[in-house]
């Protein structure tokens, strides 16, 4: 697909570091990681001796760290043990947590020894989230990390569905942030405009409640805090179907052309993507974390090759 192809090669021009920690974990990781290098796609970080792999890995393009063996150990631990002291964690403890691989990948991001991770395939999402949220942190002006995908089939504009793995429940607050963060993933990476639609199972007060009341406001905080083109609350029709918009009173440019969908929560977010996927013909890139400091992301432990290499690829665009 044209845009798969266009993210490859924006990625492929940005010198950047990409630690994958499960290389010697997971063969579809491995492949992966096997196809990036021999294309020259990104320089990487994997774990493991170099035993455990073969040539495409022993290149100027891939760094393979031996975890026990690392240099810096001790100090990584000194630096997380400072970090977490605040909140309980022992000396001890941060000892024992960097040797292992998802606390040494977030202390080596967190030196400044790589520019992001991409993780998940044989890990837990909280084994990836955790130390992320410990280490990383989110962004100064960001109150969550939000979950999305990059939902793309042949023909079709691409579409960003958030969020479909993290917030269960957002309050209005979350649900503005979210579509906030959403249009800024759209404009910088994609380059186009965004245009956000609140998802609800109204249009316009065509029903009233309090779920539909939380999307009405978050819809109002979004468009105080930024000058993005939000709109809702709407149903899915009218997001997508700019006669259907029209007909539900629906006067913005988001109704019928809309390229975020913005879930109210996240049974209808993941239910929605995967719906999409299954039976829409669409390819999900994702999910993909939004507002960490540095670009960290959890990957489907159902992911196939193409879409490890896909998600590697959309964490160098977000650095």
């Amino acid at each position: 697909m044209k845009i798969i192809e266009e993210l490859k090669k924006k990625a492929k021009k940005i010198d950047a570091v990409i630690i994958v920690p499960e290389a010697n974990l997971d063969k579809r990781v491995y492949s992966a990681c096997k196809e990036i290098l021999d294309k020259k796609i990104s320089k990487l970080i994997v774990f493991g001796k170099p035993k455990d792999f073969d040539d495409s890995f022993k290149s100027d393009y891939c760094q393979i760290i031996d975890i026990e063996k690392y240099k810096n150990l001790n100090k990584f631990a000194t630096d997380l043990y400072e970090l977490r002291k605040a909140k309980g964690m022992t000396l001890d403890e941060a000892n024992e947590l960097v040797k292992h691989a998802d606390y040494f990948s977030m202390m080596l991001l967190k030196e400044g020894l790589a520019d992001g991770v991409v993780a998940g395939a044989t890990w837990s999402t909280a084994n990836t989230l955790r130390p992320a949220l410990q280490v990383i942190k989110t962004k100064k002006d960001k109150s969550i990390v939000t979950g999305i995908t990059l939902m793309v089939k042949k023909g079709a504009e691409p579409k960003v569905f958030a969020d479909v793995s993290l917030i269960e429940n957002p309050t209005c607050e979350n649900l503005a942030d979210i579509a906030i963060s959403c249009a800024e993933f759209v404009e910088k990476v994609l380059g186009l405009q965004p245009k956000v639609a609140m998802l609800s199972y109204s249009t316009k007060g065509s029903a009233s409640s309090d779920m539909v009341d939380k999307v009405k406001k978050a819809t109002e905080l979004a468009n105080k805090k930024s000058s993005y083109l939000i709109d809702g609350e709407m149903q899915v029709d009218s997001a997508l179907d700019k006669a259907t918009a029209i007909k539900k009173g629906v006067t913005s440019e988001v109704g019928g052309n809309a390229n975020v969908l913005v879930f109210p929560d996240l049974n209808a977010g993941n239910i929605g993507y995967k719906l999409v996927a299954r039976m829409g013909g669409y390819t999900a890139i994702g999910p993909i974390m939004l507002n960490f400091n540095k670009p960290v992301n959890d990957l489907s432990r159902g992911s196939n090759v193409e879409e490890i290499i896909n998600t590697i690829c959309v964490t160098k665009l977000l650095i």
